[in-house]
């Protein structure tokens, strides 16, 4: 087989499709653990922000494009919890989170993709 009959071929498989489905049930699992990351009730162990309104965990939301997914949050506290700041250590939710996740999240996004790949239906791998 020629390499343009092979470019061809892979034009036409879902590979995109795959990529992007596979990023958003990623990163919607992702958010999912970031905000049970942030219900910690006051008075337990604080390495990570103490659930008092609620407001910084319903502010983690996720986007994903073609060929990328972002979960964040938008609120102005996020990232003095994050990193901390010159009178308050970080207590950390979200690197956290997307470090105990990455591999098998890596894992199941490669496997729709390589199933993508091989013209067969992403619950065949």
């Amino acid at each position: 087989m020629r390499a343009r009959d092979l470019a061809e071929q892979l034009r036409h498989l879902p590979v995109q499709e795959a990529m992007r489905s596979a990023l958003a049930r990623s990163a919607a699992r992702l958010q999912d653990a970031v905000a049970e990351a942030l219900s910690e009730a006051p008075g337990g162990e604080h390495d990570a922000p103490w659930l008092r309104t609620g407001a910084l965990r319903a502010s983690i939301s996720h986007h994903v494009d073609a060929l990328d997914a972002v979960v964040g949050s938008n609120s102005e506290v996020a990232e003095f919890q994050e990193r901390g700041t010159a009178r308050a250590p970080p207590r950390p939710f979200l690197a956290p989170a997307a470090a105990r996740m990455a591999p098998q999240l890596a894992r199941e996004i490669g496997a729709e993709v390589a199933a993508a790949v091989g013209g067969r239906a992403p619950d065949e791998h």
